[in-house]
């Protein structure tokens, strides 16, 4: 299932492995398009399974867009984070997000099935 939405943020939401649930994020997550982004979490969520959340192809992610991953992440304690953007990863290391963020797909979803 995905969606592009007016303010330039493609997300979609897959199964991978059979119970991982990945969102995967393509564009910048901001005040215009965290309602969307936040939407695909909550409906994630929900879904069961392992839940992955796919940034590498996100440029640029505000506050409000750590704000609705830190939120998932204490509804799903076992969130794994792929971040490669270094003004994602930036991001990341100034707000403190306690979510591990990994580099790749591959090791997020193993660490997701641990």
């Amino acid at each position: 299932m995905g969606a592009r939405g007016a303010a330039g943020l493609t997300v979609f939401t897959s199964r991978r492995d059979g119970d991982i649930v990945l969102v995967t994020a393509a564009g910048e997550i901001d005040i215009a398009s965290v309602g969307q982004f936040r939407s695909a979490l909550s409906a994630a969520s929900g879904a069961g399974g392992k839940l992955v959340v796919d940034l590498s192809r996100v440029g640029y992610v505000s506050c409000a867009g750590l704000r609705a991953l830190e939120e998932t992440s204490r509804a799903r304690p076992a969130l794994s984070i792929v971040a490669t953007g270094p003004l994602v990863l930036r991001a990341f290391a100034v707000a403190g997000i306690k979510a591990p963020v990994r580099r790749g797909l591959r090791e997020a979803c193993a660490a997701a099935g641990a």
